[in-house]
């Protein structure tokens, strides 16, 4: 087994992979309610989800650049595991590493490493799907409900459905990017994002697609539209 970490795997830099945490399922925030008068506390449950740390450790001989390994493990990026390639962690590698000497002659030194993972894992192949008519259907194989980036080309006024619920913008020309992950709605201009936000009435937040091999997502819009993209983020708790 091999990881790869930013475009790189760990032999491109002379380690071999010793050890590695199995990505944990992420905890959910919650709190336990006391009502007076009722026998069983209530427990709330909130959509929020907490990072968790995956510690690597690895070996490299004696005669290979430290510095090279400890310059691939910085920062933050893209983790991929060799036995589940289609998928990528969002990791920072910004904590300390340790490293030791071992074996009998101290010619292997030990690096570990602890990196901060994000909750979920996400899809490599990612790439936008271009939407044929209103409305359209399409699908996502994963566990987690997906949070899309939809690019919609039109002018005038737009309404924009996703299962059911509805973006309103108001007023477009060209092409706008509805991010439901940040909440944004923003046109590109110049090289920057320039938020068209007050232009538009809507639940954003819930734009999301549903998980599912026999669900389908519905995705429907009305007025003067050319154009519908969607990317669809899907993720794996």
């Amino acid at each position: 087994m091999h990881i790869t970490y930013n475009g790189v795997t760990n032999t491109e830099v002379g380690a071999e992979l010793v050890d590695i945490d199995i990505p944990s399922r992420a905890g959910q925030q919650a709190e336990t309610l006391t009502i007076p008068g009722r026998v069983s506390p209530l427990l709330r449950i909130y959509p929020q989800r907490d990072a968790y740390s995956i510690t690597v450790t690895l070996r490299i001989l004696y005669n290979e650049d430290l510095s090279t390994v400890y310059n691939w493990l910085s920062g933050s990026g893209r983790l991929v595991f060799s036995d589940t390639p289609d998928r990528y962690y969002n990791v920072s590698a910004c904590a300390g590493i340790s490293s030791k000497r071992i074996g009998a002659a101290n010619t292997i030194r030990e690096v570990k490493i602890k990196l901060t993972c994000s909750p979920f894992a996400y899809a490599i192949s990612n790439d936008p799907i271009e939407l044929p008519s209103s409305p359209a259907q399409i699908q996502t194989i994963c566990t987690m409900y997906s949070e899309p980036l939809i690019e919609l080309t039109g002018t005038g006024d737009v309404t924009l459905t996703v299962n059911g619920v509805t973006l309103e913008i108001s007023g477009m020309s060209g092409t706008v990017y509805i991010d439901v992950h940040t909440c944004q709605v923003y046109k590109v201009e110049y090289g920057s994002k320039v938020s068209i936000l007050s232009s538009t009435t809507g639940l954003i937040e819930k734009m999301v697609l549903v998980p599912s091999s026999d669900a389908v997502n519905v995705i429907s819009w009305t007025g003067d539209v050319s154009s519908v993209k969607i990317t669809k983020n899907e993720r794996w708790q």
